[in-house]
Protein backbone atom coordinates (compact mmCIF):
# COMPACT_ATOMS: atom_id res chain seq x y z
CA UNK A 1 0.00 0.00 0.00
CA UNK A 2 1.42 3.43 -1.07
CA UNK A 3 2.39 5.67 1.39
CA UNK A 4 -0.07 8.15 0.05
CA UNK A 5 -2.91 6.04 0.39
CA UNK A 6 -2.10 5.22 3.69
CA UNK A 7 -1.99 8.79 5.01
CA UNK A 8 -5.66 9.20 3.36
CA UNK A 9 -7.00 6.39 5.08
CA UNK A 10 -5.71 7.34 8.41
CA UNK A 11 -6.56 11.02 7.77
CA UNK A 12 -10.12 9.39 7.05
CA UNK A 13 -9.99 7.27 10.22
CA UNK A 14 -9.57 10.48 12.74
CA UNK A 15 -12.02 12.42 10.92
CA UNK A 16 -14.89 9.59 11.65
CA UNK A 17 -13.29 8.27 15.03
CA UNK A 18 -12.79 11.38 16.94
CA UNK A 19 -16.02 13.40 16.87
CA UNK A 20 -17.47 10.19 17.93
CA UNK A 21 -15.00 9.52 20.81
CA UNK A 22 -15.63 13.16 21.46
CA UNK A 23 -19.45 12.77 22.03
CA UNK A 24 -18.48 9.75 23.68
CA UNK A 25 -16.25 11.60 26.13
CA UNK A 26 -19.21 14.22 26.86
CA UNK A 27 -21.61 11.67 27.33
CA UNK A 28 -19.68 9.66 29.68
CA UNK A 29 -19.06 12.63 32.08
CA UNK A 30 -22.98 13.48 32.02
CA UNK A 31 -22.71 16.51 30.20
CA UNK A 32 -25.07 15.25 26.78
CA UNK A 33 -27.47 12.56 26.59
CA UNK A 34 -27.71 9.68 23.27
CA UNK A 35 -30.25 10.88 20.98
CA UNK A 36 -33.50 9.48 21.45
CA UNK A 37 -32.37 8.12 25.10
CA UNK A 38 -35.37 8.48 27.65
CA UNK A 39 -35.04 10.94 30.59
CA UNK A 40 -34.79 9.04 33.87
CA UNK A 41 -34.52 10.74 37.12
CA UNK A 42 -32.10 11.94 38.25
CA UNK A 43 -31.85 14.57 34.90
CA UNK A 44 -30.94 18.37 34.48
CA UNK A 45 -33.10 20.57 32.48
CA UNK A 46 -30.87 24.01 32.15
CA UNK A 47 -30.31 26.92 30.15
CA UNK A 48 -26.86 27.64 31.85
CA UNK A 49 -27.85 29.74 34.29
CA UNK A 50 -30.93 28.14 35.41
CA UNK A 51 -31.28 24.84 36.57
CA UNK A 52 -34.00 22.63 36.95
CA UNK A 53 -33.19 19.07 38.81
CA UNK A 54 -35.58 16.39 38.80
CA UNK A 55 -35.13 13.65 40.96
CA UNK A 56 -37.09 11.32 43.36
CA UNK A 57 -37.04 11.87 46.66
CA UNK A 58 -37.32 9.27 49.94
CA UNK A 59 -41.50 8.46 48.64
CA UNK A 60 -40.47 7.59 45.01
CA UNK A 61 -42.34 10.93 43.97
CA UNK A 62 -40.08 13.03 41.64
CA UNK A 63 -39.34 16.61 42.92
CA UNK A 64 -37.95 19.34 40.78
CA UNK A 65 -35.22 21.66 42.29
CA UNK A 66 -34.97 25.31 40.72
CA UNK A 67 -31.75 26.70 41.01
CA UNK A 68 -31.49 30.42 39.49
CA UNK A 69 -34.31 31.66 39.70
CA UNK A 70 -34.98 35.13 40.87
CA UNK A 71 -37.15 33.76 44.21
CA UNK A 72 -34.33 31.60 44.86
CA UNK A 73 -33.53 27.78 45.33
CA UNK A 74 -37.35 26.16 45.68
CA UNK A 75 -38.40 22.54 45.90
CA UNK A 76 -41.52 22.04 43.72
CA UNK A 77 -43.86 18.46 43.65
CA UNK A 78 -44.59 17.85 40.44
CA UNK A 79 -47.75 19.33 40.00
CA UNK A 80 -46.27 22.52 41.36
CA UNK A 81 -43.28 22.30 38.61
CA UNK A 82 -45.73 21.81 35.86
CA UNK A 83 -47.56 24.90 37.01
CA UNK A 84 -44.17 26.87 37.30
CA UNK A 85 -43.30 26.13 34.34
CA UNK A 86 -46.66 26.82 32.30
CA UNK A 87 -46.67 29.81 34.49
CA UNK A 88 -42.77 30.92 33.35
CA UNK A 89 -43.59 30.17 29.72
CA UNK A 90 -47.08 32.33 29.37
CA UNK A 91 -45.10 35.45 30.86
CA UNK A 92 -42.09 35.25 28.62
CA UNK A 93 -42.03 37.13 25.59
CA UNK A 94 -42.90 35.93 22.12
CA UNK A 95 -38.81 36.24 21.34
CA UNK A 96 -38.04 33.98 24.24
CA UNK A 97 -40.94 31.36 23.67
CA UNK A 98 -39.84 31.06 20.12
CA UNK A 99 -36.33 30.87 20.65
CA UNK A 100 -36.96 28.32 23.14
CA UNK A 101 -35.29 29.93 25.77
CA UNK A 102 -36.14 31.26 29.28
CA UNK A 103 -33.57 33.92 30.99
CA UNK A 104 -31.21 36.37 28.73
CA UNK A 105 -27.96 34.34 29.63
CA UNK A 106 -30.30 31.77 27.09
CA UNK A 107 -31.15 34.69 24.42
CA UNK A 108 -26.98 35.53 24.53
CA UNK A 109 -26.37 32.03 23.78
CA UNK A 110 -28.86 32.29 21.16
CA UNK A 111 -26.80 35.25 19.57
CA UNK A 112 -23.76 33.70 19.94
CA UNK A 113 -24.90 30.54 17.57
CA UNK A 114 -26.15 32.99 15.08
CA UNK A 115 -22.93 34.89 15.20
CA UNK A 116 -20.88 31.43 14.44
CA UNK A 117 -23.28 30.80 11.87
CA UNK A 118 -22.67 33.94 10.36
CA UNK A 119 -18.50 33.55 10.21
CA UNK A 120 -19.47 30.05 8.75
CA UNK A 121 -21.64 31.33 6.02
CA UNK A 122 -19.44 34.44 5.28
CA UNK A 123 -16.04 32.07 4.50
CA UNK A 124 -18.61 31.31 1.40
CA UNK A 125 -18.45 35.28 0.76
CA UNK A 126 -15.21 35.57 0.85
CA UNK A 127 -13.99 32.28 -1.48
CA UNK A 128 -16.58 33.53 -4.08
CA UNK A 129 -15.21 37.31 -4.12
CA UNK A 130 -11.31 35.74 -4.05
CA UNK A 131 -12.91 33.16 -7.10
CA UNK A 132 -13.85 36.58 -8.94
CA UNK A 133 -11.31 38.67 -8.46
CA UNK A 134 -9.09 36.13 -9.64
CA UNK A 135 -11.59 35.02 -12.72
CA UNK A 136 -10.95 30.94 -11.76
CA UNK A 137 -11.69 28.77 -8.46
CA UNK A 138 -9.45 29.93 -5.28
CA UNK A 139 -9.75 29.22 -1.65
CA UNK A 140 -7.69 31.55 0.17
CA UNK A 141 -6.30 30.87 3.59
CA UNK A 142 -8.80 33.34 5.11
CA UNK A 143 -11.18 30.84 4.12
CA UNK A 144 -10.01 28.57 6.17
CA UNK A 145 -9.41 30.70 9.43
CA UNK A 146 -13.34 31.79 9.20
CA UNK A 147 -14.16 28.06 8.81
CA UNK A 148 -12.44 27.10 12.06
CA UNK A 149 -13.69 29.74 13.62
CA UNK A 150 -17.19 29.39 12.70
CA UNK A 151 -16.97 25.55 13.72
CA UNK A 152 -15.42 26.01 16.74
CA UNK A 153 -18.48 28.89 18.02
CA UNK A 154 -20.89 26.14 16.56
CA UNK A 155 -19.21 23.45 18.21
CA UNK A 156 -19.52 25.15 21.62
CA UNK A 157 -23.17 26.30 21.08
CA UNK A 158 -24.33 22.81 19.87
CA UNK A 159 -22.69 21.40 23.57
CA UNK A 160 -24.61 24.08 25.37
CA UNK A 161 -28.05 22.88 23.21
CA UNK A 162 -26.95 19.43 23.65
CA UNK A 163 -27.16 18.50 20.16
CA UNK A 164 -25.39 15.81 18.83
CA UNK A 165 -25.74 16.07 15.50
CA UNK A 166 -25.08 19.77 15.27
CA UNK A 167 -21.76 18.88 16.94
CA UNK A 168 -20.61 15.75 15.42
CA UNK A 169 -21.23 17.81 11.65
CA UNK A 170 -19.49 20.63 12.82
CA UNK A 171 -16.53 18.86 14.32
CA UNK A 172 -15.81 16.49 11.37
CA UNK A 173 -14.72 19.73 9.33
CA UNK A 174 -12.90 20.91 12.40
CA UNK A 175 -9.77 18.75 11.20
CA UNK A 176 -9.88 19.61 7.97
CA UNK A 177 -9.48 22.85 7.79
CA UNK A 178 -6.84 22.51 11.09
CA UNK A 179 -4.72 20.68 8.14
CA UNK A 180 -5.36 22.74 5.48
CA UNK A 181 -4.18 25.42 7.67
CA UNK A 182 -1.15 23.39 8.80
CA UNK A 183 -0.45 22.46 4.74
CA UNK A 184 -1.02 26.40 3.67
CA UNK A 185 1.75 27.77 6.40
CA UNK A 186 3.65 24.42 6.27
CA UNK A 187 4.30 25.99 2.37
CA UNK A 188 5.67 29.17 3.68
Amino acid sequence: MSRRRKKVIAAVAIVTLVPILAWWGLYHFGFVSLPGEPLEPPFNLSDRIVTIDVEKNSDGELVATFDGWEEGDETLTAEQFYKEIYNRKRGQSALYRWLDVTSTAGLLWILFGFAGQAVFMGRMIVQWQASEKAKRSVVPPVFWWMSLLGSTMLMIYFVWRKEPVGFLGQSTGWFIYIRNLWLIHGQK
